[in-house]
């Protein structure tokens, strides 16, 4: 089964996260697809709008765990270039010269929350949960994860999510600018499908240039574009960090979760 269901409609791509028994956590095989799979729909103008969602109970849990918990056996190279992967991947997404749009229905955590800020635009359910449990998990919430929600909660809510690694509501997150609007159950995709078709009706070339100032434009806000992978990979390494890393993996593998 692929990581990711792709269905392309009237210029609009639907492309579905597609491991929920995972909570559609991001691994080796959909970054993978991102890369090889969504990113090519950016090019030639035919897809215009780009909308990613999740299957099952939740948008995304973030890195898988699972893969997490086996870093403990590879070596530093192999960890780098596993982060790197991931990495590119969102970056590349973040390229796409399309409208990005994340609908977002219950859990939406660390690199699902860098996926979903990846977008121009974020519509959540009532339901939604958005946290950063990176420090819990024993690694830095990274992959430009920082800069990018800085930007749109600032640095004092975003300190607050990242270091005390609570949970923010929809309505919160909507207040603080992080979500474009809130919509209840089934009224979440009929909101979606409709500023898709209309973002879609748009001329390519109009499209392409307003991603490309909306990226500029907030990367002026706050500079995003350092490179944070090593801090993560030495997360990995560092006998502390490693222990609560472990930890917490076996929290969330043990069959009573």
């Amino acid at each position: 089964m692929s990581a990711l269901e792709i269905e392309v409609a009237d210029h609009v791509a639907w492309v579905t996260l597609n491991r929920p028994d995972s909570l559609n956590a991001i691994n080796d095989e959909m970054a993978t697809e991102l890369v090889e799979r969504v990113v090519p729909l950016g090019e030639g103008g035919d897809v215009r709008v780009v909308v990613v969602r999740g299957s099952g109970r939740a948008f995304c849990a973030g890195a898988d765990v699972g893969d997490a918990s086996a870093s403990g056996e590879m070596t530093a190279a192999e960890l780098v270039a596993g982060h790197a992967r991931t990495q590119r991947a969102l970056e590349a997404f973040a390229a796409m010269p399309v409208v990005k749009i994340a609908q977002v229905h219950g859990h939406c955590v660390g690199a699902g929350l860098v996926l979903a800020s990846m977008c121009e635009l974020r519509y959540a359910a009532s339901d939604a949960r958005f946290s950063i449990p990176e420090l819990d998990f024993g690694i830095p919430y990274s992959m430009g994860g920082l800069p990018r929600t800085a930007r749109y909660l600032g640095i004092t809510r975003t300190a607050d999510l990242v270091l005390t690694g609570r949970r923010m509501g929809a309505d919160e997150a909507r207040e603080g600018g992080l979500v474009t609007a809130v919509a209840d159950g089934d009224a979440l995709s009929g909101m979606v499908e409709e500023v898709a078709a209309k973002v879609a009706s748009r001329p390519p070339f109009l499209i392409r240039e307003t991603v490309s100032r909306l990226e500029e434009a907030g990367r002026a806000l706050l500079d995003g574009q350092r490179s944070d992978l090593s801090s993560l990979v030495l997360a990995t390494l560092d006998t502390e960090s490693r222990a609560v890393m472990d930890a917490y993996a076996e929290r969330i593998l043990s069959p009573s979760r």
